[in-house]
């Protein structure tokens, strides 16, 4: 009956130019072509994927909590910026999935969720505020996409520990504040990490130039034992965690630290034997050469990026990285010595090696673009040309901007 409306509703009425919804009634027919208009009309609908057009439309879903049977809830639009969001998702009982991951939004938003206790999947729009009371949802196993709570407030940083079905968090960093306060921010996000034992992905993200000291993170007991991807370049710590090592199930680790010591790569190299992907950024010159090989193989790894300014510090021996294709190399020409990686012929399946350019603010403003690149591209093509394998060159187009050492 609701299938027979419907399929109606799509063909006597028409909007030109307007969104249209791809829906699935509770029958699982699927249904296209019905505009946005008739929103309301849905009111049995389970299942909304809305693909919005580009800028230029105000679209406003306020009344999406009027459709109270919905499960699944997907919005998403390549360019669009002119939406309105509700402030609130409420009254949205049956709800299980809200995925507002492939939009954008324009300036401060702050979303909030009431009575929507079956809510397991929650991905909001990028720098998104969640209002206080995330941990009542107990339920969630998605939290991604939202912004961690100002310095000055505890309550949802308390109340992430309350999730401990969370399998896949992802979260941006708030500005930083007076140090006494950011010890006690990050002591009480330390604490609710902790007890979070079913996590698969933890990834972090900053959206400034500040580079944030994790070394609160370093005493954590050995946490997240089911982890297959942690992502903690954004932050910065005084060395590698001893916990790393007791991740036995990651498959992609990125870490930033400011100095790294021989028997950091041993842990990373040896009691990861999962490993697949490994992004290392060094802030700081490193004290001793960077030696890969022998009893620090990384017998899996496929891709490894290296984010250092003395490029030319890192090694490979015999028997390094025996699976690797692809390697990465952020370049800081201030610093760089104008060399390459030592032991490249070392890599017995290395198709390509990629260079990005990196800065800090200061010196992308007064760096000579086409020089440093003809510099880059000389140096490595001519290492990959000198190299059995002949791997490809690639100098990427972007470019990486550096944290700050000093708020470290």
């Amino acid at each position: 009956m609701m299938t027979q409306k419907l399929s109606q509703v799509g063909k006597t009425r028409s909007f030109v130019g307007l969104p249209l919804l791809a829906l699935e009634a509770l029958s699982g027919t699927c249904l296209k072509s019905v505009p946005l208009p008739l929103l309301l009309e849905l009111k049995f609908v389970r299942v909304l994927l809305l693909d919005l057009p580009p800028a230029g439309v105000d679209i406003d879903l306020t009344n999406i909590n009027r459709l109270s049977q919905l499960r699944y809830l997907l919005v998403t639009s390549e360019f669009a910026r002119d939406i309105v969001l509700p402030r609130q998702i409420k009254g949205l009982r049956f709800l299980e999935t809200l995925d507002f991951s492939r939009i954008s939004i324009r300036g401060d938003y702050e979303f909030g969720i009431v009575d929507a206790p079956r809510l397991s999947h929650l991905v909001v729009p990028e720098l998104t505020r969640l209002s206080d009371g995330i941990g009542m949802f107990k339920m969630l196993r998605t939290l991604r996409g939202f912004t961690l709570p100002p310095m000055d407030s505890l309550e949802n940083i308390i109340g992430l520990g309350e999730l401990t079905a969370l399998s896949d968090l992802e979260f941006w960093l708030p500005k930083r504040c007076a140090p006494l306060v950011e010890a006690a921010w990050m002591a009480a996000l330390a604490a609710s990490l902790e007890k979070l034992h079913n996590l698969r992905q933890l990834v972090t993200r900053r959206s400034f130039d500040i580079g944030y000291c994790a070394d609160a993170l370093s005493s954590l007991s050995p946490p997240f034992r089911n982890l297959e991807q942690l992502d903690l370049r954004d932050w910065t710590f005084s060395r590698v965690p001893k916990w790393i090592g007791h991740l036995h199930n990651l498959c992609e680790l990125q870490i930033s630290v400011k100095q790294i010591l021989q028997e950091d790569v041993v842990i990373m190299g040896t009691q990861l034997p999962r490993l697949l992907i490994l992004g290392l950024q060094i802030l700081g010159i490193p004290k001793e050469r960077i030696v890969v090989g022998g009893s620090t193989a990384f017998p899996g790894v496929k891709r490894f990026s290296f984010d250092c300014g003395m490029v030319s510090y890192l090694t490979f021996e015999a028997g390094a990285m025996p699976e690797l294709r692809v390697l990465d190399l952020a370049v800081y020409v201030d610093e760089w010595d104008r060399a390459a990686p030592g032991g490249l012929q070392h890599l017995p399946r290395l198709v390509q090696i990629g260079a990005t350019r990196a800065f800090s603010i200061e010196e992308y403003r007064r760096r000579s673009t086409e020089q440093d690149k003809a510099l880059i591209r000389g140096v490595f093509q001519g290492a990959a040309d000198s190299l059995p394998t002949r791997p490809a060159f690639q100098l990427w187009a972007e470019w990486i901007l550096r944290p700050r050492l000093d708020y470290c």
